[in-house]
């Protein structure tokens, strides 16, 4: 049985049988579940750290599986605190089942109920009681979770495969790893802030723990994407390097881990990495964890590089729909669509991630080029756009405001070049990028490319790639020394990141 269920899943696995990136794109689910966190009744509150492991630990192990659409947890607990029933809760994450369970104390150990219910109707398709009668809680919840999986494996036609076997323990350090990952689902300054901490708390607890490693490699590549001063000095190279570093350590300490290939293609797409370097790492990936939502947003990236813009835009919409109240996951896609000419789709999972996250400011400014692009200046210099002086500016400039513009514009550039910019949550790579938007869209080649340069050479996020590929840059795209100049600098960020690269622990 066991061998003919491998076989099965081996079949079922569509970049077995093609191109695994474009195959991973059209990735159909056979199964979907969300997990709901196991409730402690066992008296103890310090139980309440086995309960969340437990949790956790089934959720990763069901994302094995691959062929079951598993909720992302952040989003799973989001929905859960709008106290909706069960079948809003359902239809919200777009699951066919519920998984809800309960952790009680015995005179010998622990016992985890676990019941499996229809989301539409309620019904209660089966349920487990699973014991553990020694005093090892790490691997107590390693095997109670693989124990739950198997037979949840067994329940699907197809696709009765158990996971791989749990290590012997589990690290000391890992509520602080998820306090960490919660914190780090917000994307705000103060979010990842807290996320940072978080993960230097559990390596002060494990300083071989391959998960927090991975999850601070994240926190400072996550940084550059959103332009937060919360790297390394907030200097985008170094905070690059260190994110490299991290994400290498947590492959060394776990070549089995799929965060540390994920934290590595991420920030090595954001970095230029040559694509058949990333696009390795994501294959890596998508092995291990391949109905993982970060696995799914980041390779959209590399897939975006290859060239495969509808595949990337699959991959992102299919991130959502396993991780929805994820802010991320939508300004991923406005992103996309920003630089398919979506506009309209752009401006509205811009909205929709700016809903989900009121503190972003980046929500906005998506939304806002959308509104300029679809020709819509007005609503776009309506809009609170904080830092984003010079995309307010660029709208005015297309309402015939030009010597408000050419003051609002002249005022930023010599404040950025002159350092005087006092601003504690963002870097100056906001303003540069929107300088160089501004040039290009008045159809000045020569001052856009000089502040393309000035973003790259504050960090290698400098101008998001699908700003730049969008027709914001229509005007100055056909400029030779433009396109040239811009592939050259592109060309040696990866190579910069590489040689500042430091020490984890830093």
């Amino acid at each position: 049985m066991l061998v003919l269920a491998v076989i099965l899943v081996v079949l079922w696995r569509p970049w077995r049988r093609q191109d695994p990136l474009a195959a991973f794109a059209n990735l159909r689910f056979i199964d979907s579940v969300a997990v709901l966190p196991i409730e402690n009744r066992t008296g103890d509150e310090v139980m309440a750290h086995l309960s969340a492991g437990i949790t956790d630990e089934i959720v990763g192990r069901l994302k094995q599986l691959g062929a079951i659409k598993v909720s992302d947890p952040y989003s799973v607990e989001r929905l859960l605190a709008l106290a909706l029933t069960t079948r809003q809760l359902a239809d919200s994450l777009g699951v066919e089942k519920l998984v809800f369970g309960t952790l009680y104390a015995t005179a010998d150990g622990i016992r985890l109920n676990v019941r499996v219910s229809n989301g539409a109707s309620g019904e209660t398709l089966w349920t487990r009681r699973y014991e553990w009668n020694a005093d090892y809680r790490f691997e107590a919840a390693l095997n109670l979770a693989q124990a739950f999986v198997d037979d949840y494996a067994d329940a699907i036609p197809l696709v009765a495969v158990p996971a791989s076997a749990p290590a012997a323990t589990r690290s000391p350090g890992h509520e602080a790893y998820l306090i960490g990952r919660a914190s780090l689902g917000r994307r705000t300054a103060a979010g990842l802030a807290r996320a940072r901490t978080a993960f230097r708390a559990a390596l002060a607890l494990d300083s071989a723990y391959a998960d927090a490693y991975a999850g601070l490699s994240n926190v400072y590549a996550l940084s550059l994407a959103y332009r937060y001063k919360i790297g390394v000095d907030g200097d985008g190279y170094r905070s690059a390097a260190l994110a490299l570093a991290m994400a290498n350590r947590a492959i060394e300490l776990d070549p089995d881990l799929a965060g540390g290939y994920t934290a590595r293609g991420y920030l090595a797409s954001r970095s230029f990495a040559p694509v058949g370097q990333v696009a390795s790492d994501c294959r890596r990936a998508i092995d291990l964890e391949p109905s993982a939502a970060d696995v799914l947003s980041w390779c959209a990236r590399v897939l975006h590089r290859r060239g495969d813009v509808d595949a990337a835009f699959q991959a992102a919409e299919q991130a959502i729909a396993l991780d929805p109240q994820n802010a991320g996951r939508r300004l991923a896609l406005a992103y996309d669509a920003l630089a398919r000419g979506l506009y309209d789709r752009a401006a509205a999972e811009a909205n929709l991630a700016g809903e989900l996250e009121p503190e972003l400011v980046l929500p906005r400014a998506i939304e806002a080029r959308a509104h300029l692009l679809a020709g819509r200046a007005d609503r776009c210099a309506e809009m609170e756009l904080g830092p984003h002086a010079g995309l307010r500016a660029t709208c005015l400039y297309d309402m015939g405001h030009h010597e408000e513009v050419s003051a609002i514009i002249d005022s930023l550039a010599a404040a950025v070049v002159a350092g005087t910019l006092e601003d504690k949550v963002f870097t100056d790579v906001i303003r540069a990028e929107d300088l160089a938007t501004y040039y290009a869209w008045v159809g000045d080649p020569e001052a856009a490319l000089e502040w393309v340069r000035r973003a790259y050479n504050m960090s290698p996020s400098g101008v998001e790639p699908r700003v730049l590929e969008s027709a914001l840059f229509d005007r100055v795209r056909t400029n030779e020394r433009f396109r040239r100049e811009v592939d050259r600098i592109r060309a040696g960020i990866w190579e910069r990141v590489q040689r500042e690269s430091v020490t984890p622990g830093s």
